[in-house]
């Protein structure tokens, strides 16, 4: 574990596609299902199919040389949008700002696709926050299986 503080320095992520990396795959794997394997309980295995299959869509960010974040960014049924997914920050690491990095680098490749829109779905109100500070509305909501959810979009200039 890195130990560092946080005052007055921007630590720096460098993004690359999880399809490049495969090595993080188990990684990617276990901080899904920790995260999130509560939804479907189908197990680490499930998780790490459903990564492979989504892996050139997938994003894996390094601190220091240590996988420490992810995100994936899919198409979207909309025209022009894509969705955001699979948002995580290592616990050990929160509170350095990665969060807006990964917003950053998601508007970045939404941009880069010709897209104008994001949406993401987040199971945990208290985050609402944080996606509006970086331009996020929510805009109804939804649920994931059985899962309150709140819908939220992010308009970006092309």
């Amino acid at each position: 574990m890195l130990l560092f503080s946080s005052a007055g320095i921007k630590h720096q992520l460098d993004f690359v596609r999880l399809s490049e990396h495969r090595e993080y795959l188990p990684l990617a794997a276990k901080w899904a299902e920790d995260e999130w394997g509560y939804i479907r309980n189908k197990g680490i295995e499930y998780r790490t199919e459903v990564l492979a299959a989504l892996a050139h869509n997938v994003y894996i960010g390094t601190f220091a040389n240590q996988p420490v974040v992810m995100f994936a960014l899919l198409e979207h049924e909309l025209p022009h949008s894509k969705e955001l997914m699979y948002v995580y920050v290592d616990k050990n690491y929160r509170g350095l700002g990665f969060a807006k990095q990964i917003i950053e680098e998601a508007k970045r490749l939404t941009v880069e696709a010709e897209c104008s829109l994001i949406l993401l779905d987040t199971l945990k109100p208290n985050l609402n926050h944080m996606y509006e500070k970086y331009g996020a509305k929510v805009v109804c909501e939804g649920k994931l299986f059985a899962h309150p959810t709140d819908v939220l979009s992010m308009s970006i200039q092309i």
